[in-house]
């Protein structure tokens, strides 16, 4: 095969803003070439396929506990059959939050694909507000993603100062010394600017025979419990989520409600959660971060669903919160 299919990654951790990157990306790209995206979703309710734009694009959604466990099956068998039946012009793949990159790497760089797919651009997204705390906690996830992109773009700069963006910079300096490190606000980013390189990724590591994050030399080991891949016993933390579908209709306040319940720490540990849900007359998607949240409308769905992700989740409370009583309309 002469011609090879270009393929993006673009990771992130949790809540990190990979899918509105996505979306500019898909917005402002200049060839109008057939895209396959590949969507990795942490739980059984998928949220991020359904907010992307499906013109002169199919996407695929991989329902995982994380990705590392359906690379060698149906992550490869996917890419394979996108390959051969779809045809893409470009490939993207959005794993997921807790997902190491340099495995999603190792999987695109099998044999098997050799002459089908050259990497092309390897992007991380990093949430400036969040890099302290999740290098404290999440040390194996987070510098994996951090040290094997070749463009790491900081998210939700603009109201933060320059010096506190610098210092950002100055510490992934620390785990990724070569990297493209963008900080611009994101209504001003420039996607032609930030695609720019002078090679493909695969160009670049042409002399690498392996990737592995053993270079990032993680020391402390952790436990693994029987609910975690193997992959991941490197990890400060154990990741759960509860998925929710439900015909409950939703006001803003009575999700605001929710949202600032699962806030408190009372249903656990709750790092992560998004959504789409009946409201009065449209849909309402929410996005909730560590405590943080913001709800819009959106085109309505016949069933709608929530995931939630985090630690010691308290699945039956949760899901009994969401579901709310029974036969009764939110006010």
């Amino acid at each position: 095969m002469g011609h090879k299919i270009p393929l993006d990654i673009v990771s992130g951790f949790l809540g990190a803003g990979k899918t509105t990157l996505i979306l500019k990306m898909l917005k402002e790209r200049k060839e109008n070439e057939k895209i396959f995206i590949l969507e990795n979703e942490y739980g059984k309710a998928g949220i991020d396929g359904i907010l992307l734009p499906s013109n002169n694009a199919e996407i695929k959604e991989i329902y995982s506990g994380c990705i590392c466990c359906s690379l060698k099956g149906e992550f490869t068998q996917v890419l394979k059959q996108a390959i051969s039946t779809t045809k893409p012009g470009r490939i993207l793949i959005e794993p997921t939050g807790i997902g190491k990159l340099s495995e999603i790497l190792q999987i695109v760089r099998q044999p098997c694909f050799h002459e089908t797919i050259v990497i092309d651009h390897v992007i991380t997204v990093v949430d400036v507000h969040e890099v302290h705390h999740y290098l404290k906690n999440f040390g194996a996830f987070y510098k994996d993603q951090i040290y094997h992109a070749k463009i790491i773009v900081l998210s939700k700069t603009q109201e933060v100062p320059y010096p506190n963006i610098q210092e950002i910079v100055n510490l992934l300096r620390e785990y990724n010394a070569s990297a493209k490190i963008v900080t611009s606000p994101w209504e001003q980013l420039d996607i032609q600017e930030l695609l720019q390189e002078e090679k493909p990724y695969d160009e670049l590591i042409k002399n690498e025979n392996v990737i592995s994050s053993q270079k990032l030399n993680y020391t402390r080991k952790q436990p693994v419990s029987a609910r975690t891949c193997n992959h991941h016993s490197g990890t400060a933390d154990i990741f759960e989520n509860v998925s929710w579908k439900g015909l409950r209709v939703f006001s803003i306040s009575s999700l605001n409600a929710v949202l600032s319940a699962i806030s408190t720490g009372q249903y656990g540990k709750i790092l992560r959660a998004k959504g789409i849900v009946a409201g009065k007359k449209d849909g309402i998607h929410f996005e909730y971060v560590n405590g943080q949240w913001k709800c819009n409308t959106t085109e309505p769905l016949e069933l709608g669903r929530a995931v939630f992700i985090g630690q010691n989740l308290l699945a039956e409370k949760l899901l009994e919160l969401v579901e709310g009583p029974p036969n009764a309309e939110s006010c």
